[in-house]
């Protein structure tokens, strides 16, 4: 068994092996990716007005810090300029959300006192510790932005999505089978409730993440990685389609319903569609995802349609999804009261009966960054999230945008549509829309001869050259002496009719 924090402290020292063998954007994934699906949740190493340094915030850092000294070495370049994204509507999302945490902090100064419950006041000097978990949120997006922003390291990506998936699988099915136990048996803990995790005579898996409905989103994404390989290199699509076969089998198994149904929507697009195609499904789907929780607040939403439609399909499933509405009803309503910078951490934004006793079940990430951040912290995060996909669609080099980027649009509209019911915003959400802001700023795409990391070289399968044929000379034309100029010239001759005799 090892504790907890040792492997959060050990992970660093992983990560330097990582940088001394792998080329830089292979480190920066291995490092990020690996870190997420292995070390444990619901542990972290907190400083005073400090952020908490756990598996959400170590691996990036790491990633970020061992980069910018590894980079320039002959494996990979010097990524882009700086550390922030160069365009300016990222940059001020940024802000916003740096402001927004430090005014969440500054206008919460009072004690909350619901029944036998006294929830804390936020103090004035909390708010920097505020503003850096906010920056510690978006270290993938920075470290993804400068040093994966080329077409190359795109297509890394999703091969190191679908190994790590496939490995993940075996073990998504081995807790399908003997229940969710390697969290317990590696690091001494389960990291959720049990009973959730029960699921129609089996179990749905964990491993080393938070909740199963991450390892299903996982897994989903997994699936369409492979689907886009398998048409990227054409010359290994038997092997990347039979790997989207065993993914998709392992996630149907893992009792993971909305993941299974998010899945299956956006196979056809990662199937059949071009480039543009995909990246015209995936805004479609960023925009109704932001637009959401307006047409929540304003009711506007044939909800009531829908529930019926799920009474007829599960009862059971219906009566989980009303109390889901009435709990994001309770904390809308809640959020009103504070609209711009949301009411702070320490439960404040829950809602509480007569007794004190907390009431809420928060599932949506949407509705969750609302009540704590405010609308002002919803727009920034989930803007940076959006944004990209629409930009790419109509950047003025969108038709050089491949099939390696636009995939990944959809990856990550898979996981917006995810963040509608479940809390599934994770480092690797943060990580997909940091190569997407990158690769908006490549634009074009220059060589790596500019120290761009992961700048398009030709690969075989994703587009077939054909040499040009130059037509066949006869022998003997080499000894001919060259032909003299030729001009036409043409003799008008003026006919005249035959007068009658």
């Amino acid at each position: 068994m090892i504790p907890p924090l040792l492997a959060i402290f050990a992970w660093p020292l992983v990560s330097i092996a990582f940088f001394r063998r792998l080329r830089l954007p292979l480190a920066i994934l291995v490092t990020v990716i690996g870190g997420y699906l292995l070390l444990p949740e619901n542990t972290a190493f907190d400083l005073p007005l400090l952020p908490s340094l756990g598996k959400h915030t170590v691996p990036a850092l790491v990633a970020l810090g061992l980069a910018a000294i590894f980079a320039g070495n002959g494996r990979g370049g010097d990524g882009l300029p700086g550390v922030l994204p160069g365009h300016w509507i990222a940059r001020l999302l940024i802000v916003m959300i740096a402001v927004g945490a430090a005014m969440t902090a500054l206008t919460n100064p009072d004690m909350l006192f619901y029944g036998a419950t006294v929830l804390p006041a936020i103090r004035p000097y909390d708010a920097g510790s505020n503003v850096l978990g906010a920056i510690m949120m978006l270290l993938p997006l920075l470290v993804a932005r400068r040093y994966l922003a080329g077409p190359d390291a795109h297509v890394l990506l999703l091969r190191v999505l679908c190994i790590a998936a496939v490995g993940y699988a075996f073990l998504a099915l081995f807790e399908v089978r003997m229940s969710p136990q390697l969290n317990r048996w590696v690091y001494g803990f389960f990291p959720h409730s049990w009973a959730q995790h029960v699921r129609g005579g089996a179990f749905r898996p964990v491993i080393f993440l938070a909740h199963g409905l991450l390892v299903g989103i996982f897994l989903s994404g997994a699936v369409l990685a492979a689907i886009g390989l398998a048409r990227i290199q054409s010359e290994r699509r038997s092997k990347f389609l039979l790997t989207a076969l065993w993914l998709g089998l392992a996630l149907m198994l893992s009792k993971n319903l909305g993941a299974v149904f998010i899945t299956v929507m956006l196979l056809p697009v990662a199937l059949f569609l071009p480039p543009r195609g995909q990246l015209i499904a995936a805004a479609s789907i960023a925009g109704l995802f932001l637009l959401y929780p307006v047409a929540r607040s304003a009711d506007i939403l044939p909800i009531a349609r829908v529930v019926t439609l799920a009474q007829d399909i599960d009862p059971e499933r219906a009566a989980s999804f009303i109390t889901r509405l009435e709990n994001e009803d309770r904390m809308l309503a809640k959020s009103t009261e504070r609209p711009l910078f949301g009411w702070g951490g320490w439960g404040r934004s829950r809602v509480y009966d007569e007794t004190g006793r907390d009431i809420t079940i928060a599932d949506g990430a949407w509705v969750i960054t609302i009540g704590v951040d405010g609308w002002v912290g919803y727009v920034g995060r989930y803007g940076l999230l959006v944004l990209p996909i629409f930009l790419l669609l109509f950047h003025k080099n969108r038709y050089r945008i491949g099939l390696e980027t636009s995939v990944l649009t959809l990856i990550l509209a898979g996981n917006l549509i995810d963040m509608v019911p479940n809390s599934s915003n994770t480092p690797l959400t943060w990580l997909i829309a940091g190569v997407l802001w990158g690769r908006l700023e490549l634009g074009s795409a220059v060589s790596e001869e500019h120290g761009v990391v992961g700048a398009p070289k030709p690969r075989a399968g994703y587009r077939r050259k054909i040499p040009a044929r130059e037509p066949p000379v006869a022998p003997e034309a080499a000894t001919l002496p060259p032909r003299p100029a030729y001009s036409r010239q043409v003799t008008r001759t003026r006919h005249t009719r035959p007068t009658a005799k």
